[in-house]
């Protein structure tokens, strides 16, 4: 290269460099858009938008919710897999982001290399409860009764390829056992088919459940994640009568499109941590049940890496499928 092109070269250099900086230094210019990979209404979607509107609050533009739901959260994934590397669009990333690699037949994005991490928000657990007929209490008995009764107790959560019917599938294959998977299409759904007595067992996300553990409705029968959770101390964990269970983390993640400014990234990573600590945002963390985290984004990025391959682990020795 002559000397006059590489003079040339470090001013490009040093022009797009100039404008990148500029670029962070006035973010956000514009509202920011934050994807919802589900459906309105449910538990998940109030709190991003509570959160939301904590974080519009700090950069001083408005966050809007926009939900995408369907396609296992893959629909609303591309749409920022896809976006521009700007910051302007976020994305609620749930438990399924890490099990699509490995479940999903054909995935439209490379889950590590278009996204970004900005933050993980929290973990929380799920459970295994079952009617007040049902006879098994604990895990012993429910692996006794299901092994007298081969692939007559079926077992109900939400869609294939969520987190609570992956972990069914877990506790299968660690007890050696066959319980059928009965598919809703949300976990509402199969919850209200449990009380009514039309399925034995359900396995939903604590904060679903709480209300019909404390009053009797339903019985919990063990937490599905890795660890105990606070909300129900006394419950067990699969893990702790059955050794061979294995669990990844259920979470929740804040991403955006990979090339993002690093200097917006840590905007937005400072807002989403400060919103965080607002007290209508720490209220619904705690009636969620969930562990609040906000880490930095080298620490978000090694947890999901981490938990890609936890569950890419537990989706084989499963035998979970999709169709």
């Amino acid at each position: 290269m002559t000397p006059i092109r590489f003079a040339a070269y470090i001013g490009v250099l040093l022009g797009a460099l100039h404008v990148s900086g500029a670029g962070a230094q006035t973010f956000p210019s514009r509202p920011v858009r934050y994807i919802m990979p589900l459906p309105a209404g449910g538990e998940t979607d109030v709190f991003a938008r509570v959160l939301a509107r904590r974080m519009g609050e700090g950069l001083k533009q408005n966050v809007i919710v926009d939900n995408r739901p369907g396609g296992a959260t893959m629909i609303g994934t591309a749409v920022a897999a896809n976006a521009a590397p700007d910051g302007y669009t976020l994305l609620h990333a749930v438990t399924a982001h890490a099990i699509n690699p490995t479940l999903q037949p054909k995935v439209p994005y490379d889950t590590l290399k278009d996204l970004a991490c900005v933050t993980q928000i929290g973990s929380f657990s799920s459970v295994l409860v079952a009617h007040p007929s049902f006879p098994a209490k604990t895990v012993p008995e429910l692996v006794k009764l299901v092994k007298a009764q081969p692939g007559k107790i079926v077992y109900a959560t939400g869609p294939v390829g969520t987190t609570n019917h992956i972990l069914g599938e877990s506790l299968n294959s660690a007890a050696g056992i066959r319980m059928l998977h009965v598919p809703y299409k949300g976990g509402g759904l199969a919850v209200q088919d449990l009380l009514a007595g039309n399925v034995p067992l359900v396995a939903n996300v604590v904060l679903e459940m709480l209300p019909y553990i404390r009053t009797g409705r339903v019985r919990a029968i063990a937490v599905t994640g890795p660890k105990r959770t606070p909300a129900l101390p006394n419950v067990p964990t699969v893990s702790e009568s059955l050794p061979a269970y294995r669990s990844g983390e259920s979470f929740w993640a804040l991403l955006t499109r990979t090339g993002t400014p690093a200097a917006v990234v840590k905007r937005l990573n400072a807002e989403v941590l400060k919103a965080m600590k607002a007290t209508d945002v720490r209220e619904r963390i705690v009636q969620m049940d969930i562990e609040p985290v906000g880490s930095t984004p080298a620490q978000c990025d090694a947890f999901l890496r981490a938990q890609i391959e936890t569950w890419s682990s537990i989706v084989r020795a499963s035998g979970a499928k999709t169709g």
